[in-house]
């Protein structure tokens, strides 16, 4: 969640796409081509995937200037 205010607080542009794991959803083969390892977070940025919550909020803090590095 807290990337999701991160992108919120920031104006980040994005589309958030609900992946219900209750519904196995992060399982499918569109999940598992954005993270091989079929967990969320995941985020897919141009052509990088990124999906380990520091490492998707270290890369949106150097992407997007102007965010303060928390």
């Amino acid at each position: 969640i807290i990337i999701l205010i991160l992108k919120r607080l920031n104006g980040i542009d994005f589309e958030e796409i609900k992946v219900d794991i209750s519904k196995r959803h992060h399982l499918s083969p569109e999940f598992t081509e954005v993270n091989p390892l079929q967990k969320v977070p995941a985020i897919l940025h141009g052509n990088l995937n990124l999906f380990e919550s520091h490492a998707i909020l270290v890369y949106l803090s150097s992407a997007f200037p102007g965010i303060a590095d928390h």
